[in-house]
């Protein structure tokens, strides 16, 4: 008879597995055939989860798959450079943030599948954002959407967002005309996040500053008196993570309403202004009007 020989942590020593003294061999076979089973089991199991792609490398996705997939509460990333409104329709059903960055297109079929969504969506494929496209997408009552790989917005499209209650996100956006701003006056969602924004006149800063959102992320590196005025009006936060200098004049009319204001970068600013932006519990650098 062959012996079958176990690891030493698993081999059968205390006294219920000998008999008079000496180790039972078919009680050792039956371990084996346990541990041998169970490590079938495994195995099996793994090939079964191998055999589904990972939600981050398909390419293509079935009904099937996106209702499986939805089912899983947490974020889902999905590199598809395709969906069925069917497979929209079951993604929408996700409950965690939704990223389809592979998208370079979305059909209008598509895109009204996706409404529904309440979480987080992130389409940075997009390149460009027709009129209709917006329209659908500023549809959303809930849930945040990143247009991340917009270059810039027309008028006609940035109007579109004003029924639109969740954040919008335009990072790569370096410049907006005033026309642009001033279409986004009437917007109401959480946030808007410019956070490249540098190229703006200050009438497309004050048209910004009057959105009716609840916090704005904007670029600009300087800001002249009359937009701040403006600005310090808005009833909300203000992040302006590119703002480097600001004057006496502008620091007075930026807090003049105890605004919710974060300038991670504001260096070039007097003893004086820095003193009226702390007593405003503005946290500012230590170097800063130092």
């Amino acid at each position: 008879m062959t012996h079958i020989s176990t690891p030493a942590d698993v081999r059968p020593s205390s006294d219920r597995f000998r008999c008079g003294g000496r180790e039972c061999n078919f009680l050792a076979a039956i371990l084996t055939t346990i541990v041998g089973m169970c490590l079938l089991m495994f195995a099996a199991a793994g090939g079964a989860r191998a055999a589904d792609e990972p939600a981050e490398t398909l390419t293509k996705l079935t009904v099937e798959r996106a209702r499986e997939l939805a089912a899983i509460k947490g974020d889902l990333q999905l590199k598809v450079a395709s969906l069925s409104p069917e497979a929209a329709a079951e993604l929408a059903k996700l409950d965690g943030r939704l990223f389809l960055n592979g998208l370079k297109e979305l059909p209008l079929d598509v895109a009204r599948a996706l409404v529904p969504f309440k979480g987080h969506m992130s389409l940075n494929g997009l390149t460009s954002l027709p009129e209709e496209l917006a329209a659908v997408l500023g549809s959303r009552a809930i849930g945040n959407t990143d247009l991340n790989g917009l270059r810039t917005v027309d008028p006609a499209s940035a109007s579109k967002f004003d029924s639109h209650r969740g954040g919008l996100c335009f990072y790569s956006v370096k410049s907006m005309s005033d026309e642009t701003a001033a279409s986004f006056e009437s917007y109401r969602g959480s946030f808007l996040v410019l956070t490249f924004l540098t190229d703006i006149s200050d009438k497309g800063v004050i048209s910004l500053a009057r959105h009716k959102g609840n916090a704005l992320v904007l670029g600009i590196t300087t800001l002249s008196p009359e937009a701040a005025a403006v600005l310090g009006q808005f009833k909300g936060k203000i992040k302006l993570p590119g703002l480097t200098s600001l004057s006496d004049e502008a620091a007075k009319n930026l807090v003049q309403h105890d605004a919710d204001l974060t300038v991670p970068k504001l260096t070039a600013i007097s003893a004086e202004a820095a003193e009226l932006l702390r007593s405003k519990k503005v946290v500012l650098p230590k170097s800063q009007g130092q």
